[in-house]
């Protein structure tokens, strides 16, 4: 009976406990433009309640150009006389504009590289990435989307 009663409780306790769960994106509109990322391309990353990316197919989306340095393990986005340096395992995203001055914008996290068959893909937080890009960055709960729009809403 003693047993019983254990498990019982047991079994109470852990029905009465609730978990604190962190809302997944499942889609990204850029502009007004749902932007699929391909398979080939990565996948929406759920990491300590942040949405990372792959900054390619991301920045691409946003018409920007992106190299990859493997001796600095680095992506180079270009965006007209502008670039921004984003090197694996860093915080920071550095802008260096067409007069030579540099910009800084810390992260609070770190890029990192996830390993696919062939290649990796460098991912960063989605909130991140486009406000170093001038973009407005919402989260739509209902539809679990993040939204990027180059103009703020009016």
């Amino acid at each position: 009976m003693k047993k019983l009663t254990a498990v019982l409780v047991v079994l109470c306790l852990g029905l009465c406990i609730t978990q604190t769960a962190f809302a997944a994106a499942q889609s990204i509109v850029i502009n007004g433009t749902a932007a699929e990322i391909p398979a080939d391309m990565g996948e929406i990353i759920e990491q300590d309640d942040r949405t990372f990316v792959p900054i390619r197919f991301v920045s691409e989306a946003m018409n920007k150009t992106v190299k990859y340095d493997d001796n600095l393990s680095a992506a180079l986005i270009l965006d007209g006389a502008d670039m921004y340096i984003i090197q694996e395992g860093s915080t920071n995203i550095y802008k260096i504009s067409d007069t030579g001055s540099t910009a800084v914008t810390p992260m609070d996290t770190s890029a990192f590289i996830k390993q696919y068959d062939v290649g990796g893909r460098m991912y960063i937080p989605i909130r991140f990435l486009a406000e170093a890009f001038g973009y407005v960055v919402g989260w739509d709960e209902a539809t679990q989307t993040v939204t990027i729009d180059s103009q703020p809403a009016q």
